[in-house]
Formats: structure tokens, C-alpha cells, sequence
């Protein structure tokens, strides 16, 4: 699909059919889904592209350490290396596995985001859960401040049901763009529920991982 202005392709076709192009430019998307349903794939899918098309683009890994997020990525063929020495990407290391405290966190989000273009936080879920919602949703809020001074375009990995209810309604009324996945025993399904400045498709479709990222069907 060729690029379409004021649009950011995310990497797969089908997705930016849906959003008639692509992710409105500036923006802040929320992907939020049942565990497995490819919410991170779909990540790393939107920031290779990007990264591809110019674009520097950083991934806060806060799930899984770099290295982690890195080897996901080749796997898929992904050539992630050129990119990375020619600073079109870059991993920041928040795993919160290694106990940071809140306010490094914040501070390293904002010194990022504030000076790219592209960006993926994996996950607020995981922020949520360690700090509390109350604390992560009023960091939502300053990212979508600052990544409204930049003008770029990030992408917020939730994890459904693994917080309040109360709490997922605000984080899709918090985001301008929300993209909801769902497990069901019949596989994996991706419906797009609201988007800013743009008209988009309002099916289901069904989701695909394969060797080379997400289809939709």
C-alpha cells in the first residue's frame, strides 16, 4: 500500500486499509488484548517500518529486556542491526524487572519521546501493576503531552483483564486511537474501535503470526 500523507503505516497491509492509510499523524494508539494475541508483534512490526521509512524510533522495553525484544524481532527477518547503527532505532532498558523507581521511569520516558518521532511502550500494563493505576494512568497523561509537543506517533501495549475495569475505560478514553485483540477457542481477532481525525473500518478481522509478523485475514 503506498503511503498516504499525514499517515504512519503500521507494516501490515490489512491494518492500514482499516485505518485508510494508516496511524493518523500526531497520535497516540492504544493496543489492548488478551495475552498472545500479538499485541507486541504488532509493535515491533509498526517501529521496523518506520524506522525503515526514516523515521527514528525508540522502544521502551518494559516487559522483557532488550535483548529479549531484539531476538523476537530477528527471528521474524528482521534486520534490526543496520538499523540500529544508523540510529533509526534504539531499545531503552526499563525492564522492570530490575526494580527501577517510578520517577527514573518517567523521566527517561519523557527525555525519549520528546525527541523522536515513533515510539512503543511495552507495556503500561506492567507499569500499572507494579506502581499502581493511579500513578500509571497519570503517566499516560504526560505522554500524551509530550508526545503532543513532538508531533510523532506512539504506540501503548495494555494487557486486558489484568487491571480494573475503571481503568481500562480510561486508558482508551485517555488514547486518541484504540485497537482492541481477542483470544477466542476460534483464534485471534483485531476490531479497531475508535480513532481520531480519520473514518476506519469497523469489522473484525482475524489475526495471523506467521515467520514474517501479523496478517490480518
Amino acid at each position: 500500500m503506498n503511503s498516504v500523507k499525514g499517515r504512519a503505516p503500521t507494516g501490515i497491509d490489512r491494518l492500514d486499509e482499516i485505518l485508510k492509510g494508516g496511524i493518523p499523524v500526531p497520535s497516540l494508539v492504544l493496543l489492548i488484548g488478551d495475552v498472545g494475541t500479538g499485541k507486541s508483534v504488532i509493535c515491533q512490526q509498526f517501529l521496523y517500518k518506520q524506522a525503515l521509512m526514516g523515521y527514528d524510533s525508540v522502544y521502551f522495553c518494559i516487559d522483557h529486556p532488550p535483548e529479549d525484544v531484539k531476538e523476537n524481532m530477528a527471528s521474524l527477518g528482521w534486520n534490526i542491526e543496520d538499523l540500529e547503527e544508523d540510529g533509526l532505532i534504539s531499545f531503552v532498558d526499563l525492564f522492570l524487572g530490575r526494580e527501577y523507581d517510578f520517577e527514573y521511569v518517567c523521566s527517561t520516558l519523557e527525555k525519549h519521546i520528546k525527541d523522536t518521532e515513533r515510539f512503543v511502550v511495552d507495556s503500561i500494563s506492567s507499569i500499572a501493576f507494579i506502581y499502581g493505576e493511579k500513578l500509571a494512568y497519570e503517566l499516560l497523561q504526560r505522554i500524551q503531552a509530550w508526545n503532543r509537543d513532538s508531533r510523532g506517533v506512539g504506540l501503548i501495549n495494555a494487557v486486558r483483564g489484568m487491571h480494573s475495569s475503571s481503568f481500562e475505560v480510561a486508558l482508551q478514553q485517555a488514547c486518541s486511537n484504540v485497537i482492541v485483540l481477542e483470544m477466542r477457542s476460534s483464534g485471534r481477532f483485531l476490531r479497531v474501535i475508535k480513532t481520531t481525525r480519520t473514518s476506519h473500518m469497523t469489522e473484525e478481522f482475524g489475526v495471523e503470526i506467521d515467520e514474517a509478523g501479523i496478517r490480518l485475514l
